[in-house]
């Protein structure tokens, strides 16, 4: 039986301590703007720093921006529903309308349908978007190159702000989702079929595609053959792979460390059963280490050298972007399947034990008095 908050909890539930939603969400994208800053910074140095004497051709600038921006959004809508079910959850946040209201979602947004086709339409719309402005700025540079400022600029004022935005339609409609499905309480599934089907192979297609167009973009300039390198740089095994140890860090620690998040947020919701309890145990005392992550980190270097001896000494374009793209994908699937297991399993095992039907029935009103408490009401 899924373990779900005991009859106790729903004797005395606790008050909300939350802000309000529309408050809470406001301080979030404040203190997001600094990460975003910090990010965009690192992006831009990445980009100028593997570019052909460290500036960017305009349709290069609008490209990485274009990318950018969508590619935040391909993991920031789902990460953001999720953030948002976890702060009505953990009580950091209390909706401002009643249950009912026009903000509560029709259909369950956590459904991969429904969660993969809004990703796909939210980067579309960013990614055209951020494209049009990066466009503006290349006319602007009129035939000049982009040198590291504009493309900071570029993309925290483009790339950056969409991501602030969309995350904060997410949390809203996460949030709001929340209250629905402790009403709703949907049939949980398997956390194999989830974490793996249903989150991680999106995740890994999504990074393939995403790290075999941003090779384009940041060698397509480079000579592919020595014999025309006369001027410039020319593009070889090891500058195409000269960045493998930031790029299986960055893929493993991002998609590794989101998706348990991910994992346990489904398990407080009751989306996700157990499929084999004695294979899947944990305790609240003793959960699943991060020590995984490490174990990936090693397993992608080694897939970053086997890159290595399968491409030529003097690759194509088209051989490094296939290379870096399945790279990443492959990293990103088993990070992200490997990681929403761990947190699911983690989150399952800190959910308080269900002694018999009752208790299972009155936690969960509990918790949807908790999620549907105005600010400063008591459930």
């Amino acid at each position: 039986m899924a373990r779900t908050p005991t009859a106790k909890a729903a004797k005395a539930p606790k008050v909300p301590a939350g802000r309000p939603l529309h408050q809470h969400l406001s301080r979030n994208a404040i203190g997001g703007s600094a990460v975003v800053v910090v990010v965009t910074l690192l992006a831009a140095a990445l980009a100028t720093g593997r570019a052909n004497a460290h500036v960017l051709t305009a349709t290069a600038l609008a490209l990485i921006v274009a990318g950018a921006a969508a590619t935040g959004v391909l993991v920031g809508w789902a990460n953001g529903l999720y953030n948002g079910a976890a702060d009505i959850l953990k009580g950091e946040a209390v909706l401002d309308c009643r249950p009912g209201c026009h903000a509560e979602p029709d259909s369950d947004p956590w459904t991969p349908g429904v969660m993969w086709r809004s990703t796909a339409t939210w980067a579309l719309l960013v990614g055209v978007w951020a494209a049009s402005g990066a466009a503006l700025v290349a006319v602007a540079l009129n035939g000049k190159r982009a040198r590291l400022i504009v493309v900071f600029v570029a993309l925290a004022g483009l790339a950056g702000l969409a991501a602030i935005v969309v995350d904060a339609i997410a949390r809203h409609r996460g949030a709001h989702a929340t209250r629905v499905l402790l009403a709703t309480r949907p049939d949980p599934i398997g956390v194999r079929r989830r974490g793996w089907l249903q989150i991680a192979v999106p995740l890994g297609l999504g990074q393939l595609l995403v790290n075999a167009g941003m090779a384009w973009v940041l060698f397509h300039d480079y000579a592919t053959h020595p014999a025309f390198g006369a001027t410039g740089r020319v593009l070889t095994r090891s500058v195409a792979l000269a960045d493998v140890i930031v790029l299986v860090t960055l893929v493993a620690a991002i998609f590794g460390s989101v998706s348990a998040a991910w994992g346990a947020t489904d398990a407080a919701l009751g989306r996700v059963r157990l499929d084999d309890a004695v294979a899947q145990e944990s305790s609240a005392k003793s959960p699943i280490g991060v020590q995984g992550l490490v174990y990936l980190g090693l397993l992608g270097l080694a897939l970053g050298k086997v890159a290595g001896w399968l491409l030529p000494s003097s690759p194509s374009l088209l051989e490094v972007a296939v290379a870096r793209g399945l790279l990443a994908g492959a990293l990103a699937f088993l990070a992200a399947g490997a990681g929403y297991a761990r947190g699911a399993v983690n989150g399952h095992a800190a959910l308080p034990p269900v002694t018999d039907a009752t208790d299972a029935t009155d936690g969960a009103e509990a918790e949807l008095a908790v999620a549907s408490a105005g600010p400063g009401e008591s459930p």
